[in-house]
């Protein structure tokens, strides 16, 4: 069994997924994204995750890991289970929500008498991204392990990209135009995807020493990565994977419930 561990953040709104409801809760084909992408989690080798919930709904989300666990079923009838310990998130940001889950993750820890030290692998995934394949979660914490302090999974970006100028409204489209400024060279940008993996003495101080950033959703990181770059640490890459798509959209949801249609 990993070491790593990891705090799993699911307490988004589902408004741009056309529900009513939390985002994690949203059902794909049968299965909440939540349990998906706990499960993966789970699957890759983590031993304990810690859930950011909607406040509100701590407990709704507590019923879906019976007795504080998840439990993992082989081919072979055999099955084993890691702790889950769901912790409300905050309505200020993402980057709240897993400061939450890190303080968390001290307690999961002590509860279970696992290992927490300085180099401890720690992944900060997004539930929206339930399909990640385990064998992706697996590239991130093995890096970690291999004395990496920071590592994201990354894809190369296949569109042509501009940068523009301010808008203009056209009173004859009814729409704002925007100039373009020039052409960006994309061969040395990539699109990141979570899992996101750091030795757990990094990501903590890193979230430490931007904790402030995180009360206005204006100020905080969008990337736990991206706190560890603010505080001058290296961020290394390895390959992400297209099933790590981020379920938002109606538009997504249907384009993840093909892919489980085919596999």
């Amino acid at each position: 069994m990993s070491t790593a561990l990891a705090v799993l953040t699911a307490a988004g709104s589902g408004t741009r997924l056309g529900g009513d409801g939390p985002k994690a809760l949203v059902e794909l084909a049968g299965t909440t994204l939540l349990e998906r992408s706990a499960r993966g989690l789970a699957q890759a080798g983590v031993a304990g995750i810690v859930v950011t919930a909607p406040a509100d709904q701590v407990d709704t989300f507590a019923t879906y890991f019976p007795d504080g666990r998840i439990t993992l079923t082989s081919e072979q009838g055999e099955s084993c289970s890691i702790p889950v310990l769901v912790v409300a998130g905050s309505s200020a940001s993402r980057q709240a929500s897993v400061a939450l889950g890190l303080d968390a993750l001290e307690t999961l820890t002590e509860t279970h008498g696992m290992c927490l030290d300085a180099s401890t692998p720690v992944l900060v995934h997004d539930a929206a991204r339930a399909l990640t394949p385990p064998d992706a979660i697996r590239r991130v914490i093995a890096a970690v392990t291999l004395g990496y302090n920071a590592v994201i999974p990354v894809l190369p970006v296949t569109d042509t990209l501009k940068q523009v100028g301010d808008s203009t409204a056209s009173a004859h489209l009814g729409i704002g135009l925007r100039p373009v400024m020039a052409t960006i060279d994309r061969s040395a940008l990539v699109s990141v995807q979570t899992p996101q993996g750091f030795a757990w003495s990094t990501l903590r101080e890193a979230h430490e020493s931007a904790r402030t950033r995180g009360a206005n959703e204006r100020t905080a990181a969008t990337d736990d990565a991206g706190l560890v770059e603010d505080a001058g640490g290296q961020v290394m890459t390895v390959p992400g994977d297209l099933l790590s798509m981020k379920v938002t959209t109606r538009l997504d949801l249907a384009l993840a419930t093909l892919l489980l249609d085919q596999s």
